[in-house]
């Protein structure tokens, strides 16, 4: 529900999307010294933890920086493939992460007179805002980890069919059948086809 002021002004957009990827922490002392309205696109290509204990992630994608009346505005579209643990089988895999993320930054310091912005200005309490510092250096990263965090699945599948462990040998029926006794109780059948039903939804 933040107010844009200014777009519909002429903007000057100066793009590295054609040139190779940056890291999450950009400079925009020159974006800052602009008029509402202006807009800068970068690529992004950084090694990155993005949820504890998964290890470092490859993420890729394009943010676009608006200059606005107090503030810029971050929309960036990443992608990153989370190392993960199979809910079924308990095999490593990988997820496939699309984030979507949407943040407004406040310049810690006035950039034009260089004197420090009001606290009140900084932060409005909703959690969404987030502070250029004092070397005029957006950082995504702490956004980008709150939008992973909220992304993360459940139940991680190696893919969407997997048949799981024999809940008697241990054995993966994804590499090859047990010698297991398949015969069951068919007083558990309802039972069964519940939690087949339960496993399909996740």
């Amino acid at each position: 529900s933040h107010r844009i002021d200014g777009i519909g002004a002429a903007r000057r957009r100066r793009s590295l999307t054609d040139g190779e990827g940056l890291g999450m922490e950009l400079n925009v002392s020159q974006l800052l010294m602009e008029p509402s309205g202006s807009s800068r696109e970068y690529r992004i290509d950084e090694w990155r933890e993005l949820a504890e204990g998964f290890g470092a992630s490859r993420v890729r994608g394009v943010v676009s920086l608006l200059r606005t009346n107090k503030s810029v505005w971050a929309s960036a579209a990443l992608r990153s493939d989370l190392p993960a643990e199979c809910a079924r089988c308990l095999a490593p895999c990988n997820y496939a992460m699309r984030l979507q993320v949407e943040a407004e930054y406040i310049p810690t310091l006035n950039p034009l007179t260089g004197a420090r912005t009001p606290p009140a200005e900084k932060d409005d309490g909703d959690g969404d805002t987030f502070i250029i510092d004092e070397t005029h250096t957006l950082d995504l990263a702490r956004a980008v980890r709150e939008y992973a965090v909220m992304a993360e699945p459940m139940k991680p599948l190696c893919r969407p069919e997997c048949s799981g462990l024999c809940a008697d040998c241990g054995a993966n029926l994804n590499v090859a059948d047990c010698a297991c006794d398949s015969s069951v109780d068919p007083r558990w059948g309802p039972l069964l086809a519940l939690m087949r039903e339960d496993s399909g939804a996740d």
